[in-house]
């Protein structure tokens, strides 16, 4: 695997992120940037700078506190749908960075931004569809969805960092890892729902 696969591959995991949640992984990236860990381009070099770090600080506090509030993270996450587009661009274009701009911008908003736009928009339709089980349980199940949304952006954000300072080897296993646990949580779980469904439709 060469070194653009790679940076693809961080980019798409960061747009991922950027997509279930918004700010998140852009403040990583910018806490690397600001203590040296990482080099960004100079096109985006103002993403590290001491006002970016402070405007993301606030913006990803309050976007976690905005979404314990089911309803209202709801429709916050509807319109937050074209900051997705521009997170996710800006994520994909970091790794893209050593390329031509022309690639490396046309990569980032087709790939980056689609995908964290996709996220966001497939986020948001499962967040109304599980709003009735919200409802009957009273908000606990909102606030274990907002949880959930927390850690996996930030799993997919770090499984990104991985791959860039551990290697893509040790990455893409860790990245394999994950995905088989979350393919066999989501086979036990239809599994629990069809033997729910069994005895009532009996």
């Amino acid at each position: 695997m060469n070194e653009p696969i790679v940076a693809v591959i961080v980019g798409l995991l960061l747009a991922l992120s950027a997509g279930v949640r918004v700010t998140l992984p852009l403040l990583a990236v910018c806490l690397l940037a600001h203590y040296h860990e990482i080099t960004l381009p100079q096109n985006v070099a103002w993403l590290g700078t001491d006002p970016t770090l402070i405007l993301l600080g606030v913006a990803c506090a309050a976007e976690t506190l905005i979404h314990f509030v089911p309803a209202v993270g709801t429709h916050l996450k509807a319109l937050a749908t074209p900051l997705s587009f521009v997170a996710g661009t800006l994520l994909m274009a970091v790794p893209l960075g050593d390329h031509n701009p022309l690639y490396q911008w046309t990569l980032a908003a087709t790939v980056g931004g689609g995908v964290a736009t996709l996220t966001n928009l497939g986020v948001t339709g499962a967040r109304v569809a599980s709003s009735p089980a919200n409802v009957a349980s009273l908000g606990v199940f909102g606030l274990i969805w907002n949880c959930g949304e927390m850690i996996i952006s930030l799993l997919l954000a770090v499984v990104g960092g991985v791959f860039v300072f551990a290697g893509w080897i040790v990455g893409a296993f860790i990245l394999v890892c994950l995905l088989t646990l979350a393919v066999v949580a989501a086979i036990r779980g239809f599994s629990r729902l069809g033997r729910r469904a069994q005895p009532a439709a009996s």
